[in-house]
């Protein structure tokens, strides 16, 4: 194509493989990813031909974060979502979090951002990402600093099931993450590590924000 003139034969192969590493698995590629999809003698030489690729606005990347390497050219607004990276949640002990209706009201302030493909999350309406504190949950490989994404939209008794790993505000401020279970008018919120313990509470003082969907580690 006219407009890929100016890429180097690796640059391009580069690009391909970023949008159809996207486009295949709904999330960026790391660097080491890209290393290995692309053949390439080291990340010192990804790194190199990213930042050119970058310049010529051909890619876009966030600082920072590992995952976020995604293609500006070619793709169809329709499967691609920008999903807003808003807050820290605990998987240990609850703290403060933003409710998904302060979330969706406030969420086009300046919010970091990722973008994910819609082929992952076709029936999801909403979705917001947010970056774990803590390893309560490292037994379901859910890890301190990893980033989770959450539907907002599933959070009725019907969607909501035993088992499932839920954002729950307790007490109506302080949010965590854990596996939810139901005990007739009672509420477990349980960790997935043995150094934790559960949170038992009244069903009417817990607010669930959202149901885990997806998770993003930065390596």
């Amino acid at each position: 194509m006219k407009q890929y003139q100016d890429l180097s034969e690796k640059q391009l192969s580069i690009l391909n493989f970023v949008q159809d590493y996207v486009s295949d698995n709904g999330i960026s590629p790391t660097i080491e990813d890209v290393k290995n999809g692309c053949k390439l003698s080291s990340k010192s030489v990804v790194s190199y031909n990213l930042n050119i690729l970058e310049k010529n606005g051909y890619l876009d990347r966030k600082k920072g974060l590992a995952r976020s390497i995604t293609s500006t050219k070619d793709y169809d607004n329709d499967e691609i979502i920008e999903v807003p990276i808003v807050s820290n949640i605990s998987a240990g002990t609850p703290l403060e979090l933003y409710s998904a209706d302060e979330i969706y009201h406030n969420q086009k302030n300046s919010y970091e951002s990722i973008k994910l493909s819609k082929k992952m999350f076709r029936k999801i309406a909403k979705l917001i990402a947010l970056k774990i504190s803590g390893d309560s949950m490292k037994e379901d490989s859910i890890m301190d600093g990893d980033i989770i994404i959450l539907d907002c939209n599933s959070i009725s008794k019907n969607d909501i099931k035993n088992g499932d790993i839920v954002a729950a505000r307790v007490n109506e401020d302080a949010g965590t993450l854990k596996r939810i279970f139901y005990k007739n008018n009672k509420i477990e919120l349980r960790p997935s590590n043995k150094l934790y313990s559960s949170i038992f509470t009244n069903k009417t003082n817990v607010k669930i924000d959202g149901k885990v969907v997806g998770l993003i580690r930065n390596y």
